[in-house]
């Protein structure tokens, strides 16, 4: 047998026992509502997970738990009992499902990986808490910067201490400095817009890519996220709108694009037609 085809055996049983061990764990909570592990000579769930499954009590107490939380919750329910989504993914909704949102979320957790899962619930998580900091948060000085959000290189410090010195508004001063790239730059865009055709190719060009890198950096456009980009996500998706408009182009890192691609219905139905 060949490296090649070593790897593949491997590879293809083993993501077939990660399939057994999801539908496994959804049997569970029907297995323990029966107590049928008494008909195994077992004292508890626990044991009889163990002894048949090589569950450990942390993954029974898991799925458990997740299961009667999805009790008024049947979408997100019914994924936990057919195996169709692992028990940790499920495990991060569940802190934020809901009667009202639960199926729209069992449609996510299909879709997204595990990661992208995790900061999607990340993201819900802390705009509640933003929204809380901003109804409530009175600044302690009026420092030009907070020292955690900007390190200024000594010299500009120094001139723009000097400007507000003599009289000069720093802060009417960077707005007009900020107004004029976002203008430059949007500017730009239309230009690059205008010029630009529909395409059959995927491959964005060279100046597209660079008038995103100066207005977003190297990192992930989403407010608040500070990885590295990886994709350029289409906001208007690409198969039925075929242009790289750089106005409805954003860099995204991989979790965040997927997260976009879950809230693109049109995408969601196109894959799975």
């Amino acid at each position: 047998m060949t490296d090649k085809d070593l790897l593949s055996r491997f590879e293809y049983f083993g993501k077939r026992a990660l399939d057994y061990r999801n539908k496994v764990i959804g049997l569970l909570p029907e297995v323990h509502r029966r107590k049928l592990y008494l008909q195994r000579d077992c004292t508890s769930i626990y044991e009889y997970a163990k002894k048949s499954a090589g569950l450990s009590e942390e993954q029974v107490s898991r799925a458990l738990n997740i299961f009667k939380n999805f009790t008024n919750k049947p979408a997100l329910k019914r994924l936990l009992e057919e195996g169709t989504v692992s028990v940790n993914k499920l495990s991060r909704v569940a802190s934020i499902a809901t009667v009202e949102n639960e199926r729209e979320l069992a449609a996510k957790v299909q879709i997204m990986s595990q990661s992208a899962v995790e900061t999607f619930v990340r993201d819900i998580r802390q705009g509640v808490s933003e929204a809380e900091i901003v109804r409530t948060h009175k600044p302690e000085s009026n420092s030009l910067f907070a020292q955690d959000e900007v390190r200024l290189d000594e010299d500009v410090r120094v001139r723009l201490v000097e400007l507000k010195r003599r009289g000069i508004d720093i802060n009417q001063l960077l707005r007009d400095v900020l107004d004029r790239r976002d203008e430059e730059i949007a500017q730009a865009k239309d230009q690059i817009a205008d010029e630009l055709s529909e395409s059959s190719s995927r491959y964005i060009p060279a100046r597209v890519r660079s008038i995103l890198k100066k207005e977003y950096g190297q990192r992930c456009a989403k407010n608040g996220c500070n990885k590295l980009s990886e994709n350029i996500h289409h906001t208007r998706r690409w198969a039925l709108d075929p242009s790289h408009n750089p106005n409805y182009l954003a860099p995204l890192c991989k979790e965040h694009h997927q997260i976009a691609h879950s809230i693109d219905v049109e995408f969601h139905e196109m894959r799975f037609r």
